[in-house]
C-alpha cells in the first residue's frame, strides 16, 4: 500500500431511476443532441456535413405551429421578459409576464397582460401590478387562471435593491418575499384579492384541478419544496402544504413543477433540477394529491429550465421543455407525446433556429425558454419568452395532426 493512502472500499449507491421514452425517442434525442454539439464545436460528420440544418430530413420533425409575436422588448417599454403564463377567459386567450427594464428581479419588474381571439393577433399590454417610479419591488407573474366571472394572476413580489460593493444582479430581502393574486373581470383593470402565507416562496404554473375537485400545483416554501392542495377549486384560500424531499443531487429551490393525472388516477409530477443533472425528476401520488413518492431521476433530457405538462383534447399527454442535456443550452424547445402519461414515444421541435440578445441584461440567456402550454380543444397554444427579452406563442392549430 502507497504511504499516505487511506485503505477502504467504494461506497456503492443506489438511485431511482424512471424510464419514460420509448428507444425510438430515446435515440433521436440523443442523435439531435449529438449533432448540435458537433456543430457547436464544428466537427463534421461527413463531406457534406455542417450539422443539422443540412439534413435532408430533421432528426426530429417540426411542430406544426405557427409563432405570433407577443410582445418586443426594447429599452423604453423594458428589455427583460420573462415567465409567460396562459389561459382562457370569456372566449378570449389571455397571457401575463414578467416585464424589467433591463435585468430580471431589478427593482421596478411589472406584471403584464395581453389578450388575443385567435393566439396569434395580441393586444397592447396592461399593467397588472408593478412598475412604480421610485419601488423597491419586483413582481414576478407566476400563475393566470380564469373562473366564469374573473381572471386571477397569481404575483410573486420581492424588494431588491442594487448594493455597488457586492458581486450579483440584485440584493433581495427573503422576508419580503411574499405571493398574492390579483383579480379583474376584463384583463384591464386589477385589485388585490389574496395573500399566500409568508412561508411560500414561488411557483411557475397555476393550479388545476384534480379528479376530486381540488386545486394542486407544485411549489417551493421558504424551507424547501412542496406540493400545493387546496382544500376544493376556490384559489384564494390557503392550501394544505405536502412536503416533498430533494433526493441526494437534486435542487428544486423555485418549486418549478408541473403534472398531469393518468386515466387510472396517478398524479405524475416533473420537477426542474437545479442540481445540474440536465434531466427532469419525477415523484408520483396515487391518492388525488394527498402523498407522494419521493423525486426520482428521469431519462428525460432538460437544460435547467421550467417545463410545462397537460393532456390534448384527444385524451393524449404532453410535456414541454428544453430536452437538451446542456447545461443552460435553451436554444431547443421540444414537445414530447405519449398515449399513456408513461411513455412518451413522439418528439417535435417547438422551435430552435438561431437567436441571441438584442440588449444586455443581467441573467439573461438565448434561446427559447419557459414554456407555458394551454390546450383548446383541437388546438395547442405554447407562450414561451425569447431570449428573457420578447414573448412569443406557437400555436398548433390541429392537434390530431401531430
Amino acid at each position: 500500500m502507497t504511504k499516505g493512502r487511506r485503505s477502504g472500499s467504494l461506497k456503492i449507491t443506489t438511485r431511482q431511476y424512471v424510464q419514460m421514452l420509448s428507444p425510438e425517442v430515446e435515440g433521436k434525442l440523443k442523435h439531435f443532441h449529438m449533432h448540435h454539439c458537433m456543430q457547436d464545436y464544428r466537427c463534421p460528420m461527413k463531406p457534406d456535413d455542417h450539422g443539422p440544418s443540412s439534413l435532408a430530413e430533421p432528426i426530429i420533425p417540426y411542430l406544426p405551429a405557427v409563432r405570433a409575436r407577443v410582445y418586443t422588448g426594447t429599452r423604453s417599454s423594458g428589455s427583460y421578459c420573462h415567465h409567460p403564463q396562459i389561459t382562457k377567459f370569456k372566449g378570449r386567450y389571455f397571457l401575463s409576464w414578467s416585464n424589467g427594464i433591463r435585468d430580471e428581479e431589478a427593482a421596478g419588474q411589472r406584471v403584464l397582460i395581453s389578450s388575443s381571439k385567435d393566439g396569434l393577433s395580441w393586444s397592447e399590454p396592461a399593467v397588472i401590478v408593478g412598475g412604480r417610479n421610485g419601488t423597491t419591488l419586483a413582481h414576478n407573474s407566476v400563475g393566470l387562471s380564469s373562473t366564469k366571472d374573473a381572471l386571477l394572476a397569481i404575483v410573486m413580489e420581492e424588494a431588491c435593491e442594487r448594493d455597488a460593493s457586492v458581486v450579483g444582479m440584485r440584493r433581495i430581502d427573503p422576508a419580503t418575499q411574499q405571493v398574492r393574486v390579483y383579480r379583474s373581470t376584463d384583463g384591464c383593470k386589477w385589485k388585490k384579492a389574496f395573500d399566500f402565507t409568508d412561508n411560500l416562496r414561488w411557483f411557475f404554473e397555476a393550479p388545476r384541478l384534480t379528479d376530486e375537485g381540488r386545486l394542486l400545483c407544485a411549489a417551493a416554501m421558504k424551507d424547501g419544496p412542496a406540493i400545493l392542495l387546496w382544500p376544493g377549486k376556490e384559489l384564494c384560500k390557503h392550501p394544505e402544504v405536502i412536503r416533498v424531499p430533494e433526493p441526494q443531487g437534486a435542487v428544486f429551490p423555485y418549486g418549478e413543477g408541473t403534472w398531469y393525472k393518468t386515466d387510472d388516477g396517478r398524479i405524475v409530477v416533473f420537477w426542474r433540477d437545479e442540481g445540474q443533472s440536465c434531466r427532469v425528476w419525477v415523484n408520483t401520488s396515487d391518492d388525488h394529491g394527498r402523498t407522494f413518492t419521493a423525486p426520482a431521476i428521469s431519462d428525460i433530457p432538460d437544460s435547467m429550465s421550467r417545463l410545462s405538462a397537460g393532456r390534448l383534447a384527444d385524451g393524449r399527454y404532453y410535456l414541454c421543455n428544453n430536452a437538451f442535456p446542456t447545461l443552460l443550452n435553451r436554444m431547443h424547445l421540444l414537445l414530447l407525446l405519449s398515449d399513456d402519461g408513461l411513455v412518451f414515444d413522439k418528439a417535435y421541435v417547438v422551435a430552435d433556429d438561431p437567436t441571441s440578445q438584442r440588449l444586455f441584461g443581467l441573467l439573461k440567456a438565448d434561446g427559447y425558454q419557459y414554456p407555458c402550454c394551454f390546450a383548446d380543444r383541437d388546438k395547442l397554444l405554447i407562450a414561451h419568452s425569447v431570449n428573457k427579452e420578447d414573448i412569443e406563442c406557437a400555436v398548433v392549430a390541429d392537434t390530431t395532426a401531430i
